[in-house]
């Protein structure tokens, strides 16, 4: 099922996306076309209070045409560490830390398109710690029952994917280590 890369044409080089098209051919020869959106790796975290509430963040998302509720999240810089950089973005987006954590895995976040991978944390134990946000973002903190938040997921509340399979994990994860 493997597709082979004949040639290969970057079209866009931006400061957050490189955008190329790949002209490929199918197992059984035939020639087709991709376009592949460049995204570097980013983390993403679910990260529950000891009032047992998740810590989200509101904020306008241009492409989506509207203020979106997500869990927190951001783009590793080069080189970075996974978890370092999922604590980096907790404090930024949050303004906590956590001193206890799980990796949760990961995926895709459009495998059809993009190669932007996202790797999923489980945060506990917070506390207080800011550090300067990004100077693009303005993002509102939204504290919300973590069960409420799972049943919003289950309502459809919830628009944003990687919101949804942060709090799906988690809870996965929450229940089956909690007995």
């Amino acid at each position: 099922m493997e597709e082979t890369v004949i040639r290969s044409h970057r079209i866009h080089e931006g400061r957050v996306v490189r955008l190329r098209v790949d002209e490929i051919r199918l197992t059984d020869g035939t020639m087709a076309r991709r376009e592949v959106v460049e995204h570097g790796p980013a983390v993403c975290v679910v990260a529950i209070d000891d009032r047992d509430r998740v810590l989200l963040v509101r904020q306008h998302r241009l492409p989506a045409g509207r203020d979106l509720v997500e869990i927190p999240a951001g783009s590793l810089n080069e080189g970075e560490d996974p978890l370092f950089g999922a604590q980096r973005e907790l404090a930024e987006e949050t303004g906590f830390a956590a001193s206890r954590w799980n990796a949760l895995g990961g995926f895709f976040a459009a495998p059809g398109y993009c190669t932007e991978y996202l790797h999923l944390f489980l945060a506990r134990d917070l506390r207080p710690e800011s550090r300067p946000a990004d100077e693009d973002e303005r993002i509102e903190l939204v504290a919300m029952p973590f069960a409420e938040a799972v049943d919003a997921v289950a309502r459809g509340t919830f628009p944003d994917a990687k919101t949804i399979a942060g709090l799906l994990a988690a809870h996965l994860y929450v229940t089956r280590h909690s007995r």
